[in-house]
């Protein structure tokens, strides 16, 4: 089984989150599973403001196009908070697609009545909201509490600097305990400090679990793969992830030169 596993972080300036997350990954893949963990060339630069995000989005298309032209892949991962480009890709993929966000708030229900998020910074707060609403579990969220890293690219060094390191462990427990008083009886961690997290072992606070997310998404992208040589299928194309035909794929790939996309 081989997954493409997509973070948004870039490779060149947050490496040392995308290896801890490779190796999170690699200890929980089962035997005969290949995780290939990606990052982007430029994302996670203030992508708590949509219009730097939406250039990360079109990198994560063109990438799950190639996956698709290449058949090379059992599943396609989106290992970032904000879900991106999930319905885009659901779309035009056959393999089983899956989002961090929609996959830890589906396991967090099973967890516990409501659940609490740990994100970035405040700017965060409200799209993280709209995410939760989308997904139609707003009556679940009890809270939205935001750590206090406007510079994304500081997540990169609680890897390899241990006083940044203590510094989010501290904030995320500060946070987290805000979550609960608010009711959370499961937390998720959006971002870099969800396998910071994990690799310091800290799986509760105050008895309340914390998701590993980024290793459940390796599990559940291994149970989806499993569900979909057993079946066949991989998506609904009834109407929300309905694949466009392919005369228009075709049409579109040479009016708007997408190579991946030639060949319908």
């Amino acid at each position: 089984m081989r997954l493409w596993y997509q973070l948004l972080s870039s490779e060149k300036r947050l490496s040392n989150f995308l290896a801890a997350t490779q190796t999170l990954c690699n200890a929980v893949a089962a035997p005969g599973t290949t995780v290939e963990v990606r990052g982007t060339r430029h994302g996670a630069l203030g992508d708590q403001y949509r219009i730097f995000w939406h250039y990360d989005v079109r990198e994560v298309v063109d990438n799950g196009l190639k996956v698709r032209a290449s058949k090379a892949y059992d599943a396609f991962v989106i290992a970032n908070s904000l879900d991106p480009a999930v319905v885009e890709l659901r779309e035009m993929l056959d393999i089983p697609v899956l989002s961090f966000m929609e996959v830890s708030c589906f396991t967090a229900c099973m967890m516990g009545e409501r659940f609490g998020l740990v994100v970035p910074n405040e700017r965060m707060v409200t799209r993280y909201s709209e995410i939760v609403r989308g997904y139609g579990l707003a009556s679940r969220l009890a809270a939205v509490e935001p750590l206090r890293f406007e510079n994304m690219t500081r997540f990169d060094d609680v890897f390899t600097d241990p006083k940044v390191g203590d510094e989010i462990l501290a904030q995320v427990e500060g946070a987290a305990r805000k979550a609960i008083a608010q009711g959370a009886e499961v937390l998720i961690l959006t971002g870099p400090q969800s396998a910071y997290m994990a690799q310091r072992g800290v799986r509760e606070i105050d008895r309340v679990p914390l998701l590993d997310s980024y290793s459940l998404l390796v599990k559940q992208a291994e149970a989806m793969v499993a569900m979909h040589k057993l079946t066949g299928v991989a998506v609904s194309r009834r109407l929300h992830y309905q694949a466009p035909p392919a005369d228009l794929i075709r049409q579109a790939a040479e009016v708007r030169e997408i190579d991946a996309l030639r060949n319908g």
